[in-house]
């Protein structure tokens, strides 16, 4: 429940105006609530990236598994941007808040980050062997840059159009 109501905060307003006060009130809970669950603010902002990065992972996978290989990455793409698109403020959570360089190497959230780049990476090595960890490093920049350029109202243009751009 906490974590349902901390996102759904975050989603209205950002995780700067998230505070653990807030939470409980949201929650319509007591103040020392929040604290039975976690030890601070950066600990249920790191819950609640977990989560997301979780679901991530998830939506991805989902989409590189329903349907012709040979268009995963496709689907995959326009997966990522879609959870972008929707998710924007829990996006900056997860990628643009510095919660995952600070996570301690064997975390939960360290662990739910870098499982969420293994779908793009499985894919990118599958259609091409001969793919690196720099290739999927590039198509991860691109997706990543267009999600970010969109949610800060640079670029207007659909996801299919995006997607058609990308060439994938």
């Amino acid at each position: 429940m906490l974590l349902d109501t901390a996102r759904e905060e975050i989603s209205a307003r950002g995780a700067q105006s998230l505070s653990m006060a807030s939470l409980a009130r949201r929650a319509g809970v007591a103040q020392s609530a929040p604290y039975r669950h976690f030890t601070d603010r950066e600990d249920l902002l790191a819950a609640v990236a977990t989560d997301g990065f979780e679901q991530f992972t998830e939506i991805l996978l989902e989409a590189a598994s329903s349907g012709d290989k040979a268009e995963a990455m496709k689907r995959m793409a326009g997966a990522y941007l879609v959870f972008g698109e929707k998710n924007v403020e829990l996006y900056r959570l997860m990628f643009a808040s510095g919660l995952v360089p600070g996570s301690a190497p064997d975390s939960a959230l360290q662990r739910a980050a870098i499982a969420s780049f293994q779908p793009l990476l499985d894919r990118v090595t599958a259609s091409s062997p001969e793919s690196s960890l720099t290739s999927a490093h590039v198509k991860w920049g691109q997706l990543h840059g267009l999600v970010m350029l969109k949610a800060d109202g640079f670029i207007e243009d659909s996801i299919d159009a995006l997607i058609q751009s990308l060439g994938f």
